[in-house]
C-alpha cells in the first residue's frame, strides 16, 4: 500500500503517577502539538552527520531509514540503514563521534546491524541479522558476546534480570509468529506465545500476486505483489510496568504476561476492522504493473541487460495484467499496523489510515478492563512528521526522533527533541 502509515492510535496504559497524567492531559486536549526544543542539537553539520540520507540501494532511496536508541544518560545513538557505523550524540544533541562494532581482536566489522536497545543499562545489543545473530557490546562498540536466536527475529526488548523479549517467526510446514523470552546469562529460550501466520487475501484468490522468473544464469527472481503486502503487520510486543504485552494485528485482543512468561490477562481491542476496496486494490496493482513495465530502471536494479529483463519478464507482466481482472472482493485489513510505547507506559496501537497523512488516534486507558477516553491527533509545524517506532522514541516525557525539516537546504534530516504541548 503506497501510503505513509501515520496513524490512528489506541493507548494501553497502566496505573502510573508523575508525568503520565501530563501526557494524558495532552492526549485529551484533542490536538497534541510536537514542538522542537530550539536549544537541542544546535551547531551540527547535518550534511556531514546525516550524509547517509542520500544512500540508495538497487535504485531505491534508503537514506531515510534511521534507528534511534536513547541511552541512560540521555545521549542518543542513531543507526543508518546498510552502513558500517553508528552516530553518537550527547544529551544536548551535539554530535560526538561515529563508531562501529569491533571484535575481540579490535578489528572493525564491515557489516553491522542497527543498535536495537540497551540491556542492564550498560550493554548495547543489535538487531538480529538474517541468521538470527545478535551482537552485544559496550558503549564504545567492543563486542562482549554474540548469540543466535533459532527463529527469524523482528523485535527485541530488554527485560529485567538479563533477559530479552523477542518476537519473530519460525518457518516449517507452517509459518508461525513467535514470542519468546531469552535468558542472556543462561542462553536458554522459552516460547510464551505462537500462532500460525494469517495472510491477507482477496476472497478465494489468496494464491494470486506471487510471481517468479529465471534469469539466464539460473538465478530465480520472485516477488509478491499482493496489494496489501506492504501493510501486513507483524505481532507487536511491549514491556509495560513489569508486564509483557503481546498483540496480534489480526485479532481483537491483547495478551498480558508476567516476566516469567505466565499469562495473567487478555483484553479486547474494541475498535473495528477496516477493508480495502476493490478499486483501491486495482489502483495499487496498476502502479505495480507500471513500475515493472519500466524495463530500463528494473533491469538496472536487477543488474541485468534490458534485453534479458524483457525476455524473462514478458510473461510475468502478462500474468500481472490478467490477475488484475481477478480482483473482485474487498480486502479485510488488520486491526492495527504497529505499536509505539511512550515514556509513561502507554502503548499506541496505530490503525491503517484511510487517507494519506491521517493521524487521528483513539485513547484507551487500561484500567478496570479498559475504556476509550478521547480522540486526538499530532501536529508539527516545522517538520514533515513521519511516525515510526524505529525512528521515534519517547524518553522522560519527550520524543526523540529523526525527521525532515521543512524547507531545509541540503540534507533535511535532523535529530530532534520534541516537547508535547
Amino acid at each position: 500500500m503506497n501510503k505513509t502509515v501515520i496513524f490512528t492510535a489506541l493507548l494501553l496504559v497502566a496505573m502510573f503517577v508523575g508525568r503520565a497524567q501530563n501526557l494524558m492531559d495532552n492526549y485529551q486536549s484533542g490536538i497534541v502539538k510536537l514542538v522542537p526544543e530550539t536549544s537541542y542539537a544546535q551547531g551540527n553539520d547535518w550534511n556531514q552527520v546525516f550524509r547517509s540520507y542520500n544512500d540508495k540501494m538497487y535504485g531505491r532511496h534508503i537514506g531515510k531509514r534511521k534507528y534511534i536508541v536513547v541511552l541512560p544518560d540521555e545521549s542518543v545513538i542513531v543507526s543508518h540503514a546498510y552502513t558500517n557505523y553508528y552516530t553518537l550524540f550527547d544529551k544536548n544533541g551535539k554530535f560526538v563521534r561515529e563508531f562501529g562494532l569491533k571484535n575481540s581482536s579490535g578489528q572493525r566489522l564491515k557489516s553491522i546491524r542497527p543498535i536495537a536497545g540497551v540491556l542492564n543499562s550498560n550493554t548495547l545489543y543489535t538487531q538480529a541479522d538474517n541468521m538470527g545473530k545478535i551482537h552485544f557490546c559496550d558503549f564504545n562498540g567492543n563486542i562482549k558476546r554474540t548469540i543466535t536466536i533459532n527463529f527469524g527475529v523482528d523485535k527485541i526488548l530488554p527485560l529485567p534480570n538479563s533477559k530479552l523479549l523477542v518476537s519473530g517467526f519460525s518457518v516449517g510446514k507452517t509459518s508461525k509468529d513467535v514470542v519468546a523470552i531469552y535468558d542472556y546469562k543462561n542462553s536458554t529460550q522459552k516460547i510464551i506465545w505462537s500462532h500460525v501466520q494469517e495472510k491477507l487475501s482477496t476472497g478465494n484468490n489468496s494464491a494470486l500476486f506471487y510471481y517468479k522468473a529465471q534469469l539466464d544464469n539460473g538465478s530465480i527472481i520472485s516477488f509478491d505483489l499482493d496489494p496489501a503486502s506492504s501493510i501486513s503487520p507483524k505481532v507487536q510486543i511491549a514491556v509495560v510496568n513489569g508486564k509483557i504485552v503481546v498483540a496480534d494485528p489480526y485479532k481483537n485482543w491483547v495478551n498480558i504476561y508476567a516476566t516469567d512468561g505466565s499469562q495473567v490477562g487478555c483484553k479486547d481491542i474494541t475498535f473495528g476492522k477496516k477493508t480495502m476496496s476493490v478499486e483501491e486494490q486495482k489502483k495499487i496493482m496498476r502502479e505495480h504493473i507500471a513500475r515493472f513495465k519500466d524495463a530500463e530502471t528494473q533491469a538496472a536494479n536487477m543488474h541485468i541487460s534490458v534485453a534479458e529483463y524483457n525476455k524473462v519478464m514478458k510473461d510475468v507482466i502478462q500474468k500481472m495484467e490478467s490477475d488484475l481482472s481477478k480482483i473482485s472482493t474487498p480486502l479485510t485489513l488488520p486491526v492495527f499496523s504497529t505499536v509505539i510505547q511512550d515514556s509513561d507506559g502507554n502503548l499506541l496501537f496505530f490503525e491503517i489510515p484511510e487517507d494519506e497523512g491521517d493521524n487521528q488516534f483513539n485513547v484507551w486507558i487500561y484500567q478496570d478492563g479498559g475504556t476509550f477516553v478521547c480522540k486526538s491527533h499530532f501536529v508539527c509545524d516545522k517538520y514533515d512528521l513521519v511516525i515510526n517506532p524505529d525512528k521515534m522514541v519517547f524518553h522522560n516525557g519527550y520524543i526523540y526522533s529523526a525527521q525532515e525539516l521543512k524547507g531545509a537546504s541540503g540534507i533535511p534530516m535532523r535529530l530532534v527533541k520534541f516537547q508535547l504541548q
